[in-house]
């Protein structure tokens, strides 16, 4: 069979991969084997709706860390997709018009490209400092001794919203400078900003992510004039202080950076800790090892970051024709980067499936890499290596209630909303 022969058969192979992927719910719950089927059919996929599926560890670092791969839509011209079968299997909105969280999105440094992108990263790191993390530490520990206390008691609850959600929101609170009393607030709205990220979010997804952007552009608005005419020792004042040579974050950068920081800050560390839940429900050994083995933790997290990582997907778009994987992907392509795939390539994970806390080298892509690398990581990586061993040791005997209630609809963070957990009943 020739080369172009090949491709051609590959390309056919692996196309109901990428379109059961896309459009079926049971897929998106159990994803790994069609993105395994992606992997070695063809790590670097033309679908046929005209985007590129990237799902190898080494092609999807390449383009994480190519500066000439850009994350800016409305640089390009997408109208070459063919979105609308897959639009209409998803019930997907064609985004033909423009709510708030449209509107704020191009002022989010997630979908802004250099130079705009190099200066508000400049000025947002200059704000978000490993001292300010750092000395979280102890808050971190407080706050989840605090969420625990009343689950060593009960036989059942639900773990989502009685701590991996409560706790990155109070967390996020605490950082910027926000009430305790916020963290609902952080916690509801967070979780409808998150499916505003998604390729094609639905008309209800993109209505609830315009209500949470307004509400909390509202609730701001208060705080960020507080802190103009009286600093304090919080993320907020810095941000709103930060300068770097006379230039300032204008004030919708700043509201898209506060909101970008309750997604970031508050998705990632819930979605984690419901994720890893379930990973170690599925071998006592290393629940055990995580909860009393303190030289284990840091590699325990990074660990179930490749296992689950709770954001799955991301975008590029290059700004030049480009050689990938042996084919040309042209200027403004559009191009999704499976990072839940990556993280389970073979050919950089020996035995990829299998929960490893040990595992090390561990290079995954859980926080992306390159300019656009995940600027809450830190943090994420410092609750995680708290939240989860004090929670096993609280209700040591709690295992994760089967059948597993469904995941989140979204095709980019991947969760649970509501996760429950019940401590086994000992006979006497």
């Amino acid at each position: 069979m020739t080369t172009d022969l090949k491709s051609r058969a590959a390309a056919v192979a692996v196309t109901p991969a990428v379109v059961s992927f896309v459009a079926s719910a049971r897929v998106r719950e159990r994803p790994h084997r069609a993105y395994a089927a992606l992997r070695r059919l063809d790590p670097v996929h033309r679908s046929p709706f005209g985007f590129w599926v990237v799902t190898g560890h080494a092609e999807a670092s390449t383009v994480l860390r190519d500066p000439s791969f850009g994350t800016d839509e409305t640089a390009h011209d997408v109208r070459h997709l063919h979105i609308g079968p897959v639009s209409r299997l998803l019930g997907r909105s064609d985004q033909s018009e423009k709510g708030a969280f449209l509107t704020i999105a191009p002022d989010l440094m997630l979908f802004r490209d250099p130079p705009d992108h190099t200066r508000l990263r400049r000025l947002v790191n200059r704000a978000f400092t490993p001292r300010r993390v750092a000395v979280l530490g102890e808050a971190i520990e407080q706050l989840t001794a605090e969420l625990l206390a009343p689950l060593a008691g009960r036989r059942r609850f639900d773990v989502m919203d009685a701590f991996a959600y409560p706790l990155p929101a109070r967390v996020i609170c605490e950082l910027v400078g926000l009430p305790p009393t916020d963290h609902e607030l952080i916690a509801d709205h967070g979780r409808d900003l998150a499916v505003g990220l998604d390729p094609l979010p639905t008309a209800d997804e993109l209505a609830r992510a315009d209500r949470a952007v307004i509400a909390l552009r509202e609730h701001l608005a208060e705080p960020i004039r507080a802190r103009r005419e009286q600093p304090r020792d919080d993320l907020l004042s810095d941000l709103v202080a930060v300068a770097d040579d006379g230039d300032r974050l204008t004030g919708d950068e700043l509201v898209a950076t506060l909101v970008l920081i309750l997604i970031a800050g508050h998705e990632t560390t819930a979605n984690l800790i419901g994720n890893a839940l379930v990973a170690l429900d599925d071998d006592p050994v290393a629940r055990q090892a995580l909860a009393h083995d303190p030289d284990v933790v840091d590699t325990a997290v990074e660990e179930l970051l490749r296992l689950d990582p709770p954001v799955q997907i991301t975008q590029r778009f290059p700004g030049e024709d480009t050689e990938l994987g042996g084919h040309t992907i042209r200027a403004g392509s559009f191009v999704i980067l499976g990072l839940g795939a990556a993280n389970r390539d073979p050919a950089v994970f020996p035995d990829p499936d299998r929960l490893d806390l040990t595992r090390s080298p561990n290079p995954h892509l859980a926080f992306g890499a390159g300019a656009h690398h995940c600027v809450g990581a830190a943090l994420a990586r410092l609750e995680a290596r708290i939240a989860l061993p004090a929670l096993l040791r609280a209700v040591p005997d709690a295992r994760v209630v089967r059948p597993l209630p469904r995941r989140r609809t979204s095709l980019t963070i991947r969760g649970f909303r509501h996760l429950w957990l019940q401590r086994e009943v000992r006979a006497r």
